[in-house]
């Protein structure tokens, strides 16, 4: 089987630029939706989109568990096993669709009932019906999106979602344009992304020729495997949610409702935006990882030992080093897992460099100069992310990738009670905003930068030593890599757009090099070079 990295990392890629339309859209059209609907209408849309937002807990992680399975099976040429997964992932995602088209169904009623308190016009109840009505579609698209993503054919979601993102960007502004209003925005984004659906069902019959859905092919025993994978991803997004949520409450609680708004628009968006990118930067790799594994494993030995891995007392004794659990993984897993993290370091850290050089500058541009006042407890959440989350995503994944998840689910359930403990104890000593980001960094740092390495490594037998030099080398040459565009930019940028962008892009060529030379093996150099010339260049090597 041809190695597929390059279209994974093609799918990385427009995974990244649907994003940055994502927020080029949220960043400037908002103001113009304010201004067109009123406040009273653009709250209901929020709300509404907030209500759609809550139904994606019900996703339980099976996103990821459908693309990881898939990619056990088809690099096993296994097409029964392709089959039977994707048949159950997507009857389950079917079942998730018509509970969300329930409880849209119930919002609507409900609204309506309660309507003469808060809304007599019905509007609330009608947008929260067709904003059910949106995201229930969307969840039948996952299954088939796992479906193509197992079979490591990301450059088809990268691409469907790029282009969708951009449909419903366009969409939106020509609603508006057009005169129309709350329920036509949703009616419309309802409309695309059925045709989403549609793209994605035949772009399955292209990734996947063989694969094919019916509910003949649905397994009660499949059912149980999805769900004691994704148990765990999911206490890990609840854990996620958990550090991202309870920040404003705590603001809201012991502070003031107007450090809640300067919060949440400094730090909790740029970092979201940063997280963001991480995230969809590696998407991939869980099902490059899974990929890799099933070629030094069996089927059948993953199934003997299913209930002994899985089983929440067994995930604890081997997180906290009861039981040993080294993974007899091939050379090639520890050398991708070792490439991989080096160029996750060097994105982090350049993503939180180029928001601690530009990020003052950005928000006095964007929304004015009072909300500098956040920036201290930005710059510290900022500097943590930039330091650990690049490694700690390639963790993640490689973890996700081989079936010991377990431990990530602990990891984020602990970040989130001890961010509470701490930011309410922070701001209480009189800290205020630094003391919540504070009450969110430490946790961070001992979990996901010192903890869960140490565990990865065990639990994939790769030496400490080992996974340590590379992560301080790695971390040495960004710096180093930074010092050049910081003495060139840093004097002369200006708080506006076009000196953002365009120091912006200088900061990454100044950047490049140097990681290219100083952090890259000479192996990794020639790969990187031949990548280029064969995808931009098109120099066939």
């Amino acid at each position: 089987m041809k190695k597929p990295v390059s279209r994974l990392l093609q799918g990385a890629g427009l995974s990244c630029a649907s994003l940055v339309v994502r927020i080029a859209f949220g960043l400037f059209l908002t103001p113009y939706m304010l201004s067109v609907l009123g406040d009273r209408a653009f709250g209901i849309f929020a709300l509404s989109s907030l209500f759609a937002g809550w139904c994606g807990l019900l996703d339980f992680g099976l996103t990821t568990t459908t693309s990881r399975y898939v990619t056990r099976y088809y690099t096993k040429d296994d097409w029964e096993g392709v089959n039977e997964t994707g048949s159950t992932a997507i009857a389950l995602f079917g079942g998730i669709s018509a509970l969300v088209f329930l409880l849209a169904c119930l919002a609507f009623l409900a609204a309506r009932l309660l309507g003469d308190s808060f809304d007599d016009s019905g509007l609330l109840a009608t947008a929260l019906f067709f904003a059910g009505l949106s995201f229930a579609i969307s969840k039948v698209a996952d299954g088939f999106c796992g479906v193509i993503r197992g079979t490591l054919r990301q450059e088809y979601t990268g691409w469907t979602a790029f282009i969708t993102r951009i449909a419903i960007g366009l969409t939106n502004l020509g609603v508006l344009w057009l005169g129309g209003r709350v329920i036509a925005l949703f009616v419309a984004n309802s409309a695309i992304t059925a045709l989403q659906l549609i793209a994605y069902m035949a772009l399955t019959r292209i990734a996947a020729p063989q694969f094919h859905f019916s509910l003949g092919f649905f397994r009660k025993e499949r059912v149980r495997s999805l769900f004691s994978y994704s148990f765990f991803a999911f206490l890990a997004q609840a854990g996620e949610i958990a550090v991202n949520r309870s920040d404003l409450i705590i603001i809201a609680a012991l502070a003031s409702i107007e450090e809640v708004t300067t919060y949440n628009l400094v730090v909790v968006t740029l970092v979201s935006y940063f997280n963001s990118f991480l995230t969809e930067g590696s998407s991939w790799e869980t099902n490059w990882f899974a990929h890799l594994a099933a070629k030094e494993r069996t089927e059948e030995d993953v199934q003997e030992s299913t209930d002994r891995r899985r089983s929440f007392k067994e995930g604890l004794r081997r997180t906290f080093g009861v039981a040993g659990d080294n993974e007899n993984l091939s050379a090639e897993f520890h050398a991708s897992r070792a490439t991989i993290m080096r160029a996750s370091i060097f994105a982090s850290f350049f993503g939180a460099y180029g928001i601690l050089l530009f990020g003052r500058v950005f928000i006095e541009r964007w929304i004015g100069a009072k909300y500098l006042v956040a920036f201290p407890a930005l710059a510290l959440c900022v500097a943590a992310q930039g330091l650990y989350r690049g490694s700690a995503e390639v963790n993640s994944r490689a973890l996700q990738g081989i079936a010991r998840h377990q431990v990530l689910a602990i990891g984020s359930i602990l970040h989130g009670a001890a961010n509470v403990v701490l930011s309410v104890f922070f701001v209480k000593m009189g800290l205020g905003l630094l003391g919540v980001a504070l009450g969110t960094v430490l946790p961070g740092l001992a979990i996901h930068f010192l903890w869960i390495p140490n565990v990865a490594c065990r639990l994939m037998g790769e030496g400490r030593r080992v996974y340590w030099r590379r992560q301080i080398m790695g971390t040495g040459v960004a710096l180093v890599a930074t010092i050049a565009p910081t003495l060139v930019i840093a004097p002369r940028v200006e708080p506006n757009y076009p000196s953002i962008i365009a120091y912006g892009i200088l900061a990454f060529v100044l950047y490049l090099p140097v990681v290219f030379l100083l952090g890259l093996s000479r192996d990794e150099r020639v790969w990187v070079k031949r990548f280029v010339k064969r995808k931009f260049l098109r120099r066939d090597v």
